[in-house]
């Protein structure tokens, strides 16, 4: 329905019936500028619409009770309503109806020339010449016209109104003209300036050397030619004049900015279905796994309708060494799909947050996303769950990877690749590593670089660095806590455009008409994020990057079958199977079966050996310098002995100063790859920890003398029998009384005299002289001559 705005008066009653919306309606009431609509037809509901809007419908019209249309809206062409030509629009709508009736509104006598007794050709002859006396040229045949279409239009003054009319940029000049123009213009971007008259001449030249045919007509030649006042003059219109005086750099800038990708800004609405994903780089150094500083990198997914940041990453970069042979290191394919498994995931609230990083605390609607999300707890943060439907990536060579189009495809992600050196064509992305230096990284002290060399501070590397793990963390902490909760320019309600949202308050609004649909990924699901790798399974395992992985103890009968198999079958993989492993966590890989869809779950051989985090990136590192110092690379023990030491070696040795501590690898982000263990404890009754009573120690040692109850203050032992001494009640008996159950207290109270302690034993020992008897039962001494212990329990030492 086109809403257009119309003024219809006179046919449009209560009771008409009109034609809207492809449906007949009666009108049943009208109540200010709203009219309540019945439809005529069985399956329709009542509607009430604005006056305004019904009658600015393409397809309104009024019926009559044969159901032919009286007025129809459709003779108003897409006309509205005149918002600043009402004073116009008023003056012809009088005009008209003293044409129609003779009779100007308001007055109470015709005028001269528009009596009863006029015709209407006289009438438009009479208002023709008094528009003449005003300075207004309009003939009756015009005034005519204008009636017929005031009337068609159900007296609507908005036809009577000249249509605006579109300036045709470049007048009448040929395209192919204009065109030339902007190519010399920008050819000369980077050369020294010249004058309007240089540039009319190598337009010339470029347009006879591609249209001399067209040019030997003279006819043809004026037409894309244009005269030098008329070139002069689409030089300036165009805005190619100021561009030609401008500075070097200048013309340089404006000729290298492309125009509007793909057509033009898009419109989206509902979260997840455009977003745009960029890496830059973040200028913060960080600890690298070698203790050693490293420039790092970040990249982001963010999205376009609520301008929500779906997830980052950070990541190490370092250069090539040509001397030392090492490879660089920068943002791979598996660090993007790490980062695409956070957009599928809340993010938990790590300890030491902010409590108001929590989504509870947040403008996100949380109780309908835990209602309808049971990930969503009090411990998720401020940062609402999206999925991804088209995503916008530049021409990296991550982003065109073989391994991150596989992950997008499985997960029905489409891409589209932005233009290359065209940052325009994901400009929030870009906007966000702005907003990323003045809001985060220019408050993390302790390895900000600044925003250029001229500007870096000294003394950065000596400084005690963060860990990227600890980046990580700063950096969600900041997105949770400060970029989705603060208000953007950029986020405006059509309801309150006087009110700036925040990202957390747009999903909000965004969430509540298109709904949220929770898709949480099994274990099995995340490991197809992991890097995938063909190998051939044998008796012994089977290797990747020469480290041997067998298969663990519950999977071993199935890892059995698949030997027995054979070759996979598998078209365009040589027969292997499958398998997927973490670079970042390489300890365990996952085989897969694909004729059963089950995983294997296999560990390195040597992994007892390495007790510190290691990566894949460390082992090719030790890998190098053991082939470097005449071993191989295959020998998988002499390498992950090596790495094993590496750690220890560093423990050991002194620290360099204000950095101590073993500096943990970069492991990337933890996917749950890993099946949940059963908890035994779960089905049992929680424990009141009040109800918990210390137990009575008893002295076990033979050495220690036999437990003496305290005494009252000013007693001693002559004034205590011997028989009172050795049966008094314990002094902490008073306290737990709960300690003794039913049981004990008859058992207790019937044999008080023989055992005191109810079901305690005393444990009492006698030192034996060796001189009296220094032979045992068996004939045997004790020849060495120690001291012989007795032990006896339940009552006394013997004489």
């Amino acid at each position: 329905m086109g809403r257009q705005e119309g003024l219809v008066p006179g046919p449009l009653a209560i009771g008409a019936r009109v034609h809207w919306q492809e449906h007949e309606w009666e009108v049943a009431a009208w109540q200010g500028p709203k009219v309540t609509l019945m439809p005529v037809e069985d399956g329709e509901a009542p509607c009430a619409v604005s006056y305004r809007w019904l009658v600015g419908a393409e397809d309104f019209a009024v019926l009559d009770p044969g159901g032919a249309p009286v007025s129809d809206g459709a003779a108003l062409k897409g006309r509205g309503r005149p918002e600043d030509r009402e004073e116009e629009s008023a003056l012809w709508q009088a005009r008209m109806v003293e044409i129609d009736t003779g009779l100007a509104p308001g007055a109470g006598e015709p005028q001269q020339g528009f009596g009863p007794g006029t015709t209407l050709a006289q009438r438009c002859a009479a208002m023709s010449a008094r528009l003449a006396a005003d300075g207004i040229r309009c003939s009756p045949h015009t005034l005519a016209d204008k009636r017929r279409k005031w009337k068609a239009a159900a007296e609507n003054a908005a036809v009577l109104l000249p249509e605006p009319r579109d300036r045709r940029p470049g007048g009448f000049t040929d395209p192919r003209c204009l065109a030339a123009m902007q190519e010399v213009v920008t050819r000369r971007a980077l050369a020294s300036d010249v004058t309007i008259e240089v540039i009319r001449e190598e337009v010339e030249d470029l347009l006879r050397s591609r249209y001399a045919a067209e040019l030997d007509d003279p006819a043809a030649a004026g037409a894309l030619l244009p005269s030098r006042s008329t070139f002069y003059l689409r030089m300036k219109e165009s805005g190619l004049a100021d561009a030609l005086a401008a500075p070097t750099r200048a013309r340089a800038a404006l000729a290298s900015a492309p125009p509007l990708p793909h057509g033009g800004r898009e419109v989206v609405l509902i979260p997840g279905e455009v977003t745009q994903v960029d890496t830059t780089p973040l200028r913060i150094l960080a600890r690298g796994d070698d203790g050693r500083p490293t420039a790092t990198e970040m990249s982001a997914l963010i999205d376009v309708a609520s301008h929500s940041m779906c997830a980052l990453m950070i990541t190490p970069s370092r250069p090539g060494d040509t001397k030392s042979g090492q490879s660089g290191q920068a943002t791979r394919a598996i660090d993007l799909t790490l980062m695409l498994a956070q957009a599928f995931a809340p993010w938990p609230v790590m300890p030491g947050w902010d409590p108001l990083s929590a989504a509870a605390a947040s403008s996100l609607p949380f109780g309908a996303l835990r209602a309808a999300d049971e990930r969503f707890t009090e411990a998720t943060a401020a940062r609402p769950v999206i999925r991804p439907k088209l995503i916008i990536y530049d021409q990296g060579s991550p982003y065109v990877s073989e391994h991150f189009t596989e992950v997008c495809d499985r997960l029905r992600i489409a891409r589209r690749p932005a233009r290359k050196k065209t940052p325009d064509d994901k400009p929030l992305v870009e906007g966000f590593f702005t907003t990323l230096a003045h809001g985060f990284s220019q408050h993390v002290r302790h390895g900000w670089q600044g925003r250029s060399h001229k500007k870096r501070g000294r003394g950065i590397d000596r400084m005690p660095l963060f860990t990227i793990a600890e980046l990580q963390q700063m950096a969600q902490e900041w997105v949770a806590l400060e970029y989705q909760q603060a208000p953007s320019a950029g986020l405006r309600d059509p309801f309150r455009p006087g009110v700036a949202l925040s990202p957390n308050a747009m999903y909000a609004l965004q969430v509540a008409r298109s709904g949220y649909r929770a898709m949480p990924l099994s274990p099995a699901q995340n490991r197809f994020f992991l890097l995938a790798k063909y190998v051939t399974p044998g008796k012994g395992g089977f290797m990747i990057d020469y480290r041997t992985y067998q298969p663990i103890t519950q999977d071993a009968g199935h890892y059995r079958e698949i030997l027995l198999r054979g070759p996979s079958k598998r078209p365009g993989r040589n027969d292997k199977w499958e398998c997927r492993f973490n670079p970042y966590r390489p300890e365990r890989v996952w085989l897969l079966d694909h004729t059963s869809g089950a995983w294997v779950t296999c560990d390195f051989r040597l992994r007892h050996l390495l007790h510190d985090p290691w990566t894949a990136d460390m082992w090719q590192e030790h890998a190098e310098q053991h082939r470097a110092a005449g071993g191989s690379e295959k020998d998988e023990e002499a390498i992950a002995l090596s790495l094993a030491q590496r750690n220890r070696r560093r423990r050991s040795r002194k620290p360099p100063p204000k950095r101590t501590g073993v500096e943990p690898p970069f492991q990337g982000m933890e996917l749950e790859t890993e099946q949940p263990a059963r908890d035994r404890y779960a089905d049992l009754e929680p424990f009141d920890l009040s109800a918990l009573r210390p137990y009575p120690a008893v002295p076990m040692s033979p050495t220690a003398p036999p437990s003496v109850p305290a005494l009252p203050a000013g007693a001693g032992d002559a004034d205590v029998p011997h028989d009172e001494r050795a049966h008094a009640p314990h002094p902490l008996d008073a306290l737990f009384p709960s300690d003794v159950t039913d049981a004990q207290a008859d058992t207790s109270a019937a044999g008080a005299e023989a055992d005191p302690y109810g079901a305690y034993e005393v444990v009492e020992a006698e030192l034996l002289d060796t001189d009296a008897d220094s032979r045992s039962d068996n004939g045997e001494g004790n020849e060495d001559g120690d001291e012989v212990w007795e032990i006896q329990t339940g009552g006394g030492m013997e004489p």
